[in-house]
């Protein structure tokens, strides 16, 4: 019997794709890890889950990036399988606006701001990580501004800048037509 030991680029990108893909078809602890946070305020409507290191390190490989840099992003990244939209149903509703640098993580070692699209590609820049690596993981993630119209929403990855486990405040703001929103969400906890 031969032991397969290394996959090709394709046979990576179609298992993490499915992985991925199938997360609500699988059972939570296949794929993913902790509590589903769940909100529908003032327009925005926004689901987000944490991804075991395990399920981002296979992400991120089956994307071009090398074993040390997916373990990286597994350790430091805090990473959240997400969905943002805009909740209202009715034609004419307001839209809502969301600018990713107005969120603040609240944690035991102070305030900060999220890791966001530009920050990663500087560093990834810096690692002199390959550029196919780079771009598939800037699509991976939320877009930094975004505005949804009426039933608008979009899927994504958010990355929190945290080690595996910890535990934290998520400050939220957005405008919903011309008002400023605020809520934080409490006891989001990195997967482990």
């Amino acid at each position: 019997m031969k032991i397969i030991t290394k996959y090709s680029r394709p046979v990576m990108l179609m298992c993490s794709l499915l992985i991925y893909t199938t997360a609500g078809a699988m059972p939570l602890g296949a794929q993913e890890a902790g509590k589903v946070y769940k909100l529908e305020r003032a327009g925005l409507k926004l689901e987000m889950q944490a991804l075991r290191p395990d399920v981002v390190r296979a992400f991120f490989i089956g994307r071009g990036f090398s074993a040390a840099g997916a373990l990286m992003i597994a350790r430091q990244g805090c990473v959240f399988r997400s969905a943002i939209g805009n909740g209202a149903g009715a034609a004419g509703a307001p839209e809502i606006a969301i600018d990713l640098r107005r969120w603040r993580i609240l944690a035991k070692g102070g305030a900060g701001a999220m890791r966001i699209r530009e920050e990663w590609q500087k560093i990834w820049r810096e690692r002199q990580i390959p550029e196919n690596a780079r771009t598939a993981f800037y699509w991976a993630l939320f877009p930094t501004e975004q505005n949804y119209g009426p039933t608008d929403y979009n899927w994504g990855m958010l990355t929190f800048g945290l080690a595996p486990g910890e535990r934290f405040d998520l400050v939220l703001r957005w405008e919903y037509g011309d008002k400023e929103q605020e809520m934080t969400l409490k006891g989001l906890q990195c997967a482990q």
